[in-house]
């Protein structure tokens, strides 16, 4: 298996980092836990298999598409 930073032009996000930008969005820490851990067996790749280049974009339409699906999930305590 690869190391992550050879597959990343940067260093992958730490799960604390993608927590906060979640906590951030109004999603809660669980949200970001499943984002997280899905792109960690991904290897941090997209869809057509080369390095994410922003993952606080993909965040940003993990989100945006769960919202659009549960609009319940948005956390007004948090956000």
């Amino acid at each position: 298996m690869k190391p992550l930073s050879i597959l990343l032009p940067g260093n992958p996000p730490r799960i604390e980092e993608v927590q906060i930008y979640f906590n951030q969005k109004g999603m809660s820490s669980a949200e970001a836990e499943c984002f997280f851990f899905f792109y960690e067996m991904k290897y941090w790749t997209s869809r057509k298999g080369g390095p994410l280049r922003n993952w606080k974009s993909t965040a940003y339409q993990w989100i945006a598409s769960l919202l659009k699906k549960e609009p319940w999930r948005f956390n007004k305590d948090i956000h």
